[in-house]
């Protein structure tokens, strides 16, 4: 039926016209009315009396009298036919000045800075291609750029649409808008190369990715033949042939996606209007959408049935509620999905495949990634590597090539839609585990190289993969894999914990263990092992020395010493000197027994035996002991561990009556934490800074250090922040809000008593000033009533408390 209805003439406008208003059961003022036109103006274009209508009146015909794509693209040719015919001859668009580039009914929002780089490539080089995924703008950044070349009078821009244009007749579209028609013995693309020799001209060649062999070629054969023509191109995927410059259109930036969507939504509903109360939620939804305009667009246009809360909230359902868009929009423009849907369908069977697995993957994936988790099954891992080019290519896949090694990832909604076709083939489960068993795969090679690297270095070569850790673990746990899930966890344990706190690897980590039967004893070890490092107090000592019942160093004695060491570190913070220093010094017999003296692990011990050392009051001998340490760590250039020696340095100083000192050792420290992006020992540092502050008597210091102590609360131990909340209580009671301290300080001891922990020195001088000033102020009963009700609030309840201090 299609081909049997593209060989049929192409009837002359204004009978086609008419045929399609009866069609839809319009008058001509019916029809009229809805074009926004005249019934005159109706009536002369049926009769022929105006054979071609200017662009914006025809676009409002299609729109009035809802064609779809099929129609719309006979009604346009119906119109270019009767502009060629026009005068009795062909049409020639360069009279006058040209013919006008399409006009877009809506405003065109942002994009400064692209404008003026796309513009500048288009003056110095002759075939540039706008590439970038579905529904980024590509088509109005073009038709922007054509109209501010045309503007400067030198040369004319003319638009060919080829979204609807077949394969076989890219040549012919191209010569139907340029009212070039083919002649004897000559080929149609032989008479545009005439017509187009001497002619300056901007060719815009929108919409090429579904015949980009065909469109390069006819692009080649116009620029090889036409020295004054030069093509803007867009399309999802470049045209590669020779002098070609991709740009690759971005995402907007947030104050232009929120500016768009605005500007949308008042389209819809004439009253909306950016609050102080909305706007952070229209930027968080522009920022689910990725910036992408066409979604943007979509979101917008419910804002009549959906406040932008309810929008955001609904997100995941992204396919049922970004659709509607304009009817007279080529369907592929009308909904997200269908947006993304025409790329896809574009693939060859080995990118289908390779595009749904990699959906699996959350938060990006290396080369590596991608090859160890999607090659099977249809696909060599040897081919991984062009398929996953030909997907970046092709604006399906994101390409991150600022790091040190290149990572892909999926904008958020091709993300969904590529986990909707994994799911359809069935292969979502079996991807999963592949997924998992390469996370388990990583997590061995973490934990195998924790103990020979520095921590940072460590740190950022696997915190990228962190999400996909816990996907991993998520997938693993509710599938019944705990060895799985034990394996992931235990291993990026340690990285979690470094720059995002305690609570998800302790979360991870109790769950595995909640089925002991289910781990073999040397995995069960290894999870215990991790739970030590997440703990606090004698917590900590017990799941240290399970992991030593189980015989956590039986494959690699490392293991046995830092189980050792998490023993000494429980009993440090418990008070308990005398156990602590004997599994202290375990940790140190032991990396002498295994050749592990220039390790991390031993230059650790040295620093627990220095704060032993101080403790008991020894501050020469824990100086020595601290400044060993420094020395082994700074040889390692483990520039995580020297900054916590440097704040244990300065908690001796503290100790020892010099504050002034104490303080520089932690202004340092802290600053040092900031360089090198240790958000774990920045916080530390502020919470020291704010009891030495305190100390000095200068509570606005003070307070500034604990506010900076809790902005760092999201990446910090529960411990450190419980210390924070704490010095902050000192500074209300101390400023003469009594009752707010005395509830934060009850958060706080409730905290201390749930860990079986003490506090050190600091931060029990820290109460005792807490202390001294709520005694001043509140009576013994009133102080047990809201240390009550401190104990009761959450953490997150009582960092916000706490920064209203």
């Amino acid at each position: 039926m299609e081909s049997e209805r593209r060989s049929q003439p192409i009837p002359e406008f204004g009978a086609l016209l008419r045929e399609h208003r009866l069609a839809a059961g319009l008058s001509q003022e019916a029809l009229a009315e809805r074009a926004s036109m005249s019934s005159e103006g109706i009536s002369a274009l049926e009769r022929g009396h105006r054979r071609t209508p200017h662009r914006d009146t025809l676009a409002l015909l299609i729109r009035a009298l809802k064609l779809d794509d099929e129609r719309r693209g006979e009604f346009e040719a119906a119109a270019a036919r009767s502009a060629r015919t026009r005068r009795g001859g062909a049409h020639d668009p360069f009279a006058d000045g040209g013919a006008p580039l399409p006009l877009s009914l809506t405003s065109f929002v942002g994009r400064d800075a692209e404008l003026r780089e796309i513009a500048e490539l288009a003056r110095g080089h002759r075939l540039i291609t706008l590439t970038g995924t579905g529904g980024i703008g590509k088509t109005q950044t073009a038709l922007r750029i054509g109209s501010a070349i045309a503007q400067e009078g030198e040369e004319t821009a003319i638009f060919v649409g080829l979204g609807s244009t077949g394969r076989a007749r890219v040549v012919e579209t191209i010569a139907s808008v340029l009212g070039v028609q083919e002649v004897p013995n000559r080929s149609l693309v032989g008479s545009l190369i005439t017509f187009l020799r001497n002619r300056p001209l901007l060719l815009i060649l929108d919409n090429c990715e579904h015949v980009v062999a065909e469109a390069a070629a006819a692009a080649s054969a116009i620029l090889g033949g036409c020295p004054r023509v030069r093509i803007l191109a867009t399309s999802r995927e470049p045209l590669k042939i020779a002098g070609e410059r991709t740009y690759r259109l971005p995402s907007l930036v947030a104050t232009d996606a929120v500016a768009l969507f605005a500007d949308r939504a008042r389209a819809v509903d004439h009253r909306f209007a950016l609050t102080e109360e909305n706007a952070p939620v229209v930027a968080d939804l522009c920022e689910r959408l990725d910036g992408i305009p066409l979604a943007i667009e979509l979101a917008a246009a419910r804002v009549n049935l959906l406040s932008v809360g309810a929008l955001l909230e609904r997100l995941d359902e992204r396919f049922r509620i970004l659709t509607s868009g304009e009817r007279v929009a080529l369907a592929r423009q009308q909904t997200m999905r269908a947006a993304i849907d025409w790329s896809y369908d574009l693939l060859n069977p080995a990118e289908q495949l390779l595009f749904e697995r990699l959906s699996v993957f959350v938060d990006g994936w290396t080369l590596e990634a991608a090859e160890a988790v999607a090659a099977g099954d249809e696909i060599e891992g040897g081919d991984v590597f062009d398929l996953l080019s030909s997907l970046a290519e092709k604006s399906l896949v994101v390409a991150d090539l600022e790091g040190i090694e290149p990572r892909y990832h999926f904008l958020e909604s091709t993300h969904a839609f590529a986990l909707e076709k994994t799911e359809q083939r069935g292969e979502r489960t079996a991807v999963a585990r592949r997924h998992a068993q390469w996370a388990a795969s990583l997590a061995e090679r973490a934990q195998k190289t924790a103990s020979t690297t520095p921590v940072e270095h460590w740190a950022r070569e696997f915190e990228p993969e962190l999400e996909n850790a816990r996907a991993a673990i998520d997938w693993a746990l509710v599938a019944g894999e705990s060895s799985l899930a034990a394996v992931v966890a235990s291993g990026f344990t340690g990285i979690w914990r470094m720059n995002h706190g305690v609570e998800q690897p302790r979360r991870w980590l109790n769950a595995v263990l909640a089925e002991p039967k289910a781990l073999e004893p040397a995995i069960a070890a290894r999870v215990w092992l991790a739970l030590s490092t997440v703990s606090f107090g004698m917590h900590r000592v017990e799941a240290a020395r399970k992991a030593l019942e189980l015989g956590v160093g039986a494959a690699d004695p490392r293991r046995d010493v830092g189980a050792h060491y998490q023993t000494g570190i429980g009993f440090l913070e418990t008070g308990r000197l005398e156990e602590a220093e004997a599994a202290n010094e375990r940790v140190l017999a032991l990396c002498k027994e295994h050749d592990l003296t220039r390790a991390s692990r031993y230059a650790a011990a040295l620093d627990i035996r220095a704060r032993i050392a101080a403790i008991r009051g020894k501050t020469g001998e824990a100086r020595r002991w601290f400044t060993e340490a420094l020395s082994l760590f700074a040889a390692l250039g483990d520039d995580h561990e020297t900054i916590l020696i440097r704040i244990n340095m300065g908690e001796l100083e503290y100790r020892a009556g010099d504050v002034v000192r104490a303080l520089e050792f932690a202004s340092s420290a802290a600053e040092a934490a900031r360089r090198v992006g240790s958000r774990h020992r920045e916080i530390t540092a502020q919470d020291n800074l704010a009891a030495y502050r305190l100390a000095l008597g200068d509570v606005t210091g003070a307070r500034a250090g604990g506010r900076e102590a809790l902005a760092l609360a999201p990446f910090a131990p529960s411990l450190e922040v419980a210390i924070a909340v704490q010095h902050l209580a000192a500074v209300a009671a101390l400023a003469g809000d009594a009752r707010r301290a005395a509830r934060l300080g009850g958060y706080v001891d409730a905290w201390y008593r749930k860990e079986a922990c003490e506090r050190e020195f600091t931060e029990e001088r820290s109460r005792e000033m807490l202390m001294g000033a709520l005694r001043a102020q509140l009576s013994d009963a009133e102080l047990a009533v809201l240390a009550a009700e401190g104990a009761g609030l959450s953490e997150e309840q009582a960092v916000a408390e706490a920064l209203d201090v």
